[in-house]
């Protein structure tokens, strides 16, 4: 299966990767996307989805630590 080639430019693009290892691109649907160098997978920070994520683990740990 091959990807979208507007997608697989915005996986290139300097821009939407901060500091080199963060991915960002609200364009971007993706919530995981392959990582720039080497194996693996990354988080897309500018997906809703990651967001609510990070959101969920931070009350289940304030959760956690309070109660």
């Amino acid at each position: 299966m091959s990807e979208d080639p507007d997608v697989e430019a915005l996986r290139q693009d300097d821009s939407n990767w901060k500091l080199g290892l963060f991915y960002a691109s609200m364009k971007d649907p993706a919530p995981l996307v392959p990582k720039r160098h080497g194996w693996g997978w990354t988080l897309n920070f500018g997906s809703p989805w990651v967001g609510l994520a990070g959101v969920i683990l931070v009350i289940v740990v304030v959760w956690g630590v309070f109660f």
